[in-house]
């Protein structure tokens, strides 16, 4: 069975911290310290980027668009009005940024043979163990990139972020029903390029 969590995750997770924190982060922020800001972006920056690199697909291109990202939360937080978890609402903005570039830029989608060297290393594996991982991790990758940008986010959120479906129909701005028709495809297609299977039921 295909884990795309284990073995196709982009750098190591970003540490989600407690909504209060981050409530707080941004009162000190419109308060006028800047600081605060800073320590929301070190708090979700790898977060995002393990988002962004999931659906763009290329680090160099995962780096801008996460730059970019945060570029628009920082001139836009001011509107921030509380109404989900800040996390959600990043999230919302790392993903149609993503999704914007990819379709921006989708003549030159590619699978990059650098995003390998971006996986976590399984440093207890042997030599012949580590050659079949990445065989592995090039597999999925490539499979990924021929998925088209929305099937491909659905994947990364609920399978390199562990979103629940509530989450995911929160930051795709859709209903749950609609997560899971877009799950079913998305795997469906995966495991059609991929030739591995995937979980079948998704119960939040």
């Amino acid at each position: 069975m295909a884990n795309l969590g284990a073995i196709a995750l982009s750098q190591s997770s970003g540490t989600v911290n407690s909504a209060d924190a981050d409530q707080q982060a941004i009162e000190r922020f419109l308060a006028g310290d800047a600081s605060a800001f800073e320590e929301l972006y070190h708090r979700y920056q790898p977060y995002v980027y393990n988002v962004v690199h999931g659906i763009v697909q290329n680090a160099e291109d995962a780096r801008d668009v996460t730059q970019d990202v945060f570029l628009q939360v920082y001139d836009s937080l001011g509107r921030f009005r509380g109404g989900s978890a800040f996390s959600t609402w990043l999230y919302r903005v790392a993903v149609n940024a993503a999704i914007t570039h990819v379709r921006k830029h989708k003549r030159h989608l590619q699978v990059p043979l650098d995003s390998l060297r971006e996986f976590r290393a399984d440093i207890d594996a042997e030599p012949e163990q580590q050659a079949q991982r990445a065989e592995t991790q090039e597999a999925v990758q490539n499979a990924l990139a021929q998925l088209p940008e929305q099937q491909r986010t659905a994947l990364v959120l609920r399978y390199f972020q562990e979103l629940s479906l509530e989450e995911m129909a929160e930051v795709l701005n859709c209903s749950v029903a609609a997560v899971k028709v877009r799950l079913h495809r998305a795997r469906n297609n995966f495991r059609r390029l991929f030739g591995g299977a995937l979980p079948e039921e998704d119960k939040g």
